[in-house]
């Protein structure tokens, strides 16, 4: 690709057309996302309704916005709307909530007439509206508590398809199968779970990281073919994710701005800026990120437990020194995490220890192995990630303690959880061991075989606790009279999930094994900046790196 401006970063004209290539490979996307739905739907199931955290306040909160009542009144137990009567008695099937022994059998009589419109509290009354106004439209159809399942299924579907994107980009990328890989470990049972209930968490995670996969592959992967496709993603990503919570828009800003720093110099990322579908994106994304922010700042729903202590939950710490704040999280990041992989319910069943450890143990080695191999740009963006990853929950808990007191949960850190799994796995490429066909081949089978393994022992164990409680007999469980169990009982689903897991471990290890084909080594040319020679980041001077190349 000789220039005579060769290394001057310019934009050579289209000289010729290259091939066109599907921007999202339909295939991964689909069966992706088809895996990962069922698999989801399966914890819509296996959770009692109101099962995972603050799961009836989100429920209520659906109900009112699709019904077109924002905010609601404030009161003391939280912002009092109106819904149907099955809506606001999910209130009163918590009897299991915060007690691992006691079943989800609760002593509840639903009313005659479900569908009735009453009052109910929610605390998640000045929450941004927009999830709330998609997953709360069953409830306008269905008039019994079978709504609650079809909101759940529906958040599911949203959750997961983010997550099918970001997969489907990855499998476009040159040195895709260690970081293909690695979306065994960033799906945890915890966002599985989540996934299925009504809860805006696991949609933020999986939306930002369709963000960030988006980046990662204009810039490490750049193929002018493939840009608009990409820059769709990331836009549709980046305002689901944006209007999702209110610290939402800080975890997109940094999926936005890390990968930007693979650009290896000003021109390279200027020439990327001047693109139609780059200009198109910035746009969207600044206004969805504008309109979140209008409604955050019109609502003062970070700060309004502080200023009106009366109108919300009381936390402990309230008083303290950021300092303190920074530092329980800080210190304490070890045991926050476990409410990255397996925490469930509210926040009352945890995953088994094995369960912890073997994530722990795939966590470590992928952070370890990123620090140890990576080199110049790709390490600092590395420990770019990690020092995000550590640092910007404790820093949120330092500013909030004072007025709001500790209100950090593990899970609210999700979204910088998959970005650092997947984006150092990216980092990594084709490393060493990854081109022996053999040591791939056991690091492959060992993740996949051994993630599916913890997955159905969190889903089991979790079952379990709600059927016969958390010390019920396993007799009662399988073969007994269980107090509490599943539609279409505990054995459907055990097995269901049980066969689903098996697929995604064939699908991963088939889709792991993919390599660089020839077709991912032809750069499209057309409005690209052109260099006579492709440095590779062992022999590219300080600043450049192949990853600021071919844009």
């Amino acid at each position: 690709m000789g220039n005579p401006q060769a290394g001057s970063g310019t934009v050579a004209p289209a000289a010729t057309q290259a091939p066109r290539r599907r921007s999202i490979p339909l295939k991964p996307f689909f069966v992706a996302w088809a895996v990962l739905f069922a698999l989801t739907t399966a914890w819509v199931f296996a959770t009692p309704p109101s099962a995972s955290p603050d799961e009836p306040a989100h429920i209520v909160r659906a109900a009112s916005v699709v019904r077109g009542e924002l905010v609601g009144t404030p009161s003391p137990a939280g912002h009092i709307v109106t819904v149907p009567r099955y809506i606001a008695e999910s209130h009163a099937v918590t009897c299991f909530a915060f007690n691992p022994t006691v079943t989800a059998n609760c002593a509840y009589t639903p009313s005659a007439d479900p569908w009735e419109s009453v009052e109910a509290p929610t605390t998640a009354g000045l929450y941004n509206p927009l999830y709330y106004a998609v997953v709360g439209l069953p409830s306008l159809v269905f008039h019994d508590a079978s709504g609650i399942y079809a909101m759940r299924i529906l958040s599911g579907l949203l959750t997961t398809l983010f997550a099918a994107l970001a997969f489907a980009i990855v499998a476009t990328m040159r040195n895709r199968r260690v970081p293909l890989l690695a979306f065994a470990v960033a799906v945890t049972p915890m966002l599985l779970f989540l996934g299925g209930s009504v809860n805006p968490s696991a949609l933020e995670a999986t939306a930002t990281l369709a963000v960030f996969c988006g980046m990662l592959a204009i810039t490490l992967s750049p193929d002018a073919s493939r840009l608009t496709g990409r820059a769709v993603v990331v836009m549709a990503g980046a305002v689901v994710a944006v209007n999702a919570r209110g610290l939402s828009p800080l975890w997109v800003a940094l999926a936005l701005v890390v990968p930007l720093l693979l650009l290896a110099d000003r021109d390279a990322l200027v020439a990327l800026l001047k693109r139609r579908a780059v200009i198109v994106l910035i746009a969207v994304v600044a206004a969805g990120t504008i309109a979140a922010g209008l409604w955050t700042v019109g609502t003062n729903s970070l700060a309004n437990a502080i200023e009106h202590p009366d109108q919300a939950l009381s936390f402990p710490g309230i008083g303290a020194s950021p300092l303190v704040g920074f530092q329980k999280v800080f210190i304490g990041t070890v045991g926050y995490s476990q409410g990255l992989v397996g925490l469930f319910g509210w926040l009352d069943t945890p995953a088994p220890d094995v369960v912890l450890y073997l994530w722990g143990l795939a966590i470590g080695a992928i952070v370890v192995g990123a620090v140890v191999v990576l080199r110049r740009r790709r390490l600092l963006v590395a420990w770019l990630l990690v020092a995000a990853f550590l640092l910007c929950p404790a820093l949120v808990q330092a500013a909030y303690i004072h007025g709001g007191g500790m209100i950090w949960q593990g899970r609210y850190n999700l979204p910088l959880f998959l970005c650092l799994i997947v984006g150092l796995a990216a980092l990594l490429g084709e490393t060493a061991f990854v081109r022996a066909p053999y040591a791939w081949r056991r690091i492959a089978v060992i993740v996949a075989v051994g993630a599916a393994g913890a997955q159905f022992w969190a889903f089991e164990s979790t079952l379990r606790r709600y059927a016969v409680g958390s010390n019920g007999s396993m007799r009662t469980y399988l073969f007994g009279q269980s107090a509490w169990t599943p539609p279409g009982g505990t054995w459907l689903w055990l097995a269901l999930f049980a066969v689903l897991l098996v697929l995604a471990a064939a699908l991963l290890l088939h889709v792991s094994a993919w390599s660089r084909s020839e077709e991912d080594d032809v750069e499209p040319v057309d409005a690209v900046p052109v260099n006579a020679v492709q440095p590779t980041e062992e022999t590219a001077p300080a600043g450049l790196t192949p990853a600021g190349t071919g844009l």
